[in-house]
């Protein structure tokens, strides 16, 4: 709360509180940034225990998701778990603010207790000038091996001081995992809600949390004695819930499996369709053909219109539960000078479909503007993730989950495996074979595909030869460039991109399913990364590591403009995806900040170039082909064209959606149009059991 005014009644306080629990999905805990030293562990006062205390976020400059606002009366706390690899005397590190209150500037002490027994009594929290102001008190306290309760407790009736976060070196820290939750299960489905239990992890201190996700969003999280909890689902909605546990350190152990839940309608089973869309209306613009028409009515909700061209499904508009879907649509990518015939149906969420719409006759123009003809290359059963052009015209593509490269042929549709990649392991999500580059300058001679993959134990970057004489991988050549970035079942990241220069290697990486690594400098998650082609680190690298950018939570796209700007694309966890425009050292945000949402004002924090709903994005790989910005998306089902002008993104436009389904990599082509490979299928890491195409798209 604001401390430039007497408190607040509790009532206000309630809310407070009450709003801070919506915004927890957004991280909760940070670790590593701050006042503390590189080897202190930062432990947040967000996760910690409150008691008369509430988690508030209207003060700027907070580590984490927000910090810890006591209430004005004596014996409110905050209680950290704090683990200590041994015995002994240890520097803690509290960061806090203290503003005024009434005009006044006062000491709010508190006292200091260990595992019950006091260790500091009236420990001094003085004034910092405002409540935007963070500044640190150090003291010692004797901790025991293991798991420590540290108390801060009021000991007036002004209360204690904004607490942001308690930092300890405690002997290197903990840095083990909890276990894996075994078990994972499900009871009493109902059609918003349904129970979710799963067997204890266990820790070598103790396991603080357990984060509940859906199809690698966090959507709650309990607190480490509880192994169940209700849930709020979607009717009809399929969704994949898995859990994983944290420690008091932040640690986070891989997920466990996933077990699939499809709620049913709410008030019985739903037969009754909605009412046929009416107006179709349509024109056309060159090779562009808009549609708009009249909404439809249903008992429960519209959730989606499909619209069929020539009789055929050309593609769908989506909504989601509570937002009807939009009544426009424009079919890109068709023949000049050739008329279609188009109609519009809605449906449900039960899957019941209405009548046609009216009919109308639309003919295309002579000229083919921003995106024209789409021609399928060829079809696949897993997942295209990387693809590059080699020099000759023809494409290698990798495939996450059969772990594989594919030489494809684009005038003849001829392919051939070449190879399996050595060590690469899928997460039962997303991880698996991803990135795949070359360098544009030396590859003629050096012939070194760069592959990112997951392995048993980290995500890697890795090279091996490729030999075109006799088209295969020479898997005995592999080297391994860059290992130890955390793995985890959703979250790994994956794009690879070497700076037109040739001179350097840029990769992203996920958070691994635990914000807290994005805002950790010396870790390789949440980040982009930027290293030499052999591996080792540039000179003017901002932290003398392989950490380029960081606060990323899941980016996947990486592309150069004509002035050599790095572009990423960056998946969002519940509310908005976003595209950033990198700059070297910068701070994106996460887990504080979601696109523009959560504590996105925080000095320091870089903002988005454009940002997307989650809904209608979920994008993955992006290209720049004449300085025009490309996005594919896979839940929203569509690609985005963005004029740069500037720094901006300008004139944005949206085709495809629907038509393909899911999309997940474009890349220049070399006749000026655009590689586009789609990714329908692609959340159990099961190898060929997946309905994909690689596509050209021609473009204007």
């Amino acid at each position: 709360m604001s401390r430039s005014a007497p408190a607040r009644p509790r009532a206000l306080r309630l809310v407070a509180a009450a709003v801070a629990m919506i915004v927890v999905p957004l991280g909760v805990i940070a670790l590593g940034i701050g006042s503390a030293s590189a080897a202190a562990t930062v432990y947040e006062a967000e996760s910690a225990t409150l008691s008369q205390a509430v988690v508030a976020t209207n003060h700027p400059g907070f580590t984490g998701t927000g910090f810890a606002d006591y209430n004005a009366v004596s014996g409110s706390y905050v209680e950290w778990t704090v683990g200590a690899a041994n015995a002994g005397t240890f520097s803690v590190t509290f960061r806090y603010a203290n503003g005024s209150a009434g005009g006044s500037s006062i000491n709010r002490p508190l006292t200091i207790a260990v595992n019950g027994t006091n260790q500091r009594t009236n420990l001094a929290f003085n004034p910092t000038g405002s409540w935007d102001t963070w500044q640190t008190v150090t003291t010692t306290l004797t901790l025991t091996a293991g798991s420590n309760k540290i108390r801060a407790t009021a000991t007036n009736s002004v209360g204690g001081p904004n607490v942001d976060n308690l930092s300890a070196d405690t002997g290197g820290g903990d840095t083990i995992p909890p276990t894996t939750p075994a078990n994972p299960r499900t009871s009493n489905l109902t059609c918003n809600s349904v129970d979710f239990a799963w067997d204890a992890s266990s820790d070598n201190v103790a396991v603080t949390n357990y984060d509940i996700f859906h199809d690698g969003q966090l959507i709650k999280t309990v607190g480490g004695s509880t192994t169940s909890t209700s849930l709020t689902v979607v009717p009809t909605v399929t969704w994949g819930l898995y859990v994983q546990a944290r420690d008091a350190a932040g640690n986070v152990s891989q997920a466990s499996d996933t077990v699939s839940i499809t709620p049913p309608p709410c008030g019985g089973t739903d037969t009754t369709p909605p009412t046929n869309p009416s107006g179709l209306k349509g024109s056309a613009t060159n090779t562009n053909v808009k549609l708009t028409w009249t909404a439809s009515t249903d008992n429960v909700q519209v959730i989606a219109y499909d619209i069929f061209r020539n009789g055929t499904q050309a593609g769908s508009v989506t909504g989601v539960v509570g937002t009807p879907p939009g009544t426009t649509f424009t079919d890109g990518g068709l023949q000049p000078t050739t008329t279609y015939q188009y109609f519009v149906v809605a449906r449900d969420s039960a899957g019941n479909v209405s009548g046609h719409s009216n009919t109308v006759s639309v003919t295309t123009g002579s000229k083919c503007t921003d995106v024209c003809t789409v021609t399928q290359i060829t079809t696949d059963t897993d997942i295209p993730w990387g693809l590059v052009t080699l020099p000759d015209g023809t494409i290698l593509y990798n495939r996450r989950d059969a772990h594989d490269i594919i030489h494809l042929n684009p005038a003849t549709g001829a392919k051939k495996n070449i190879g399996t990649v050595p060590n690469a392991q899928s997460t039962g999500g997303e991880g698996g074979l991803t990135g795949l580059e070359i360098n544009p300058k030396t590859f003629s001679s050096d012939h070194w595909l760069y592959i990112m993959h997951t392995s048993s134990s980290d995500n890697r970057i890795v090279r091996i030869k490729y030999d075109p004489a006799a088209d295969s991988l020479q898997t005995g050549t592999e080297q391994v460039l860059l290992s130890g970035i955390l793995r985890n079942k959703f979250h790994d990241g994956g794009r690879l991109r070497f700076s037109p220069d040739g001179n350097f290697l840029f990769a992203t990486t996920g958070d691994a399913q635990n914000g807290a690594n994005a805002q950790n400098k010396n870790g390789l998650n949440g980040k982009v990364l930027r290293i030499k082609p052999d591996g080792s680190i540039p000179s003017d690298n901002p932290f003398g590591n392989a950490v380029w950018s960081y606060g990323h939570r899941n980016p996947q796209g990486l592309a150069f403009d004509s002035q050599g700007r790095l572009w990423e694309q960056e998946f969002g966890n519940s509310i908005m995806d976003e595209t950033n425009l990198i700059q070297k050292g910068g701070n994106y945000g996460w887990p504080s900040c979601e696109g523009t949402s959560g504590s996105c004002g925080t000095a320091g924090f870089i903002a988005p170039k454009h940002t997307y709903p989650v809904a209608s994005g979920s994008c993955s790989g992006i290209t720049i082909i004449r300085d025009v910005l490309y996005v594919a998306c896979e839940r929203g089902t569509r690609l985005y064209r963005e004029v740069i002008s500037g720094s901006s993104l300008t004139n944005v436009q949206q085709f495809f959606n629907g038509t393909y389904g899911r999309l997940r990599t474009v890349e220049p082509a070399p006749d000026g149009g655009m590689w586009m490979t789609t990714s329908n299928g692609d959340k159990d890491s099961t190898p060929n059991n997946s309905s994909t195409k690689v596509l050209h798209v021609a473009l204007g």
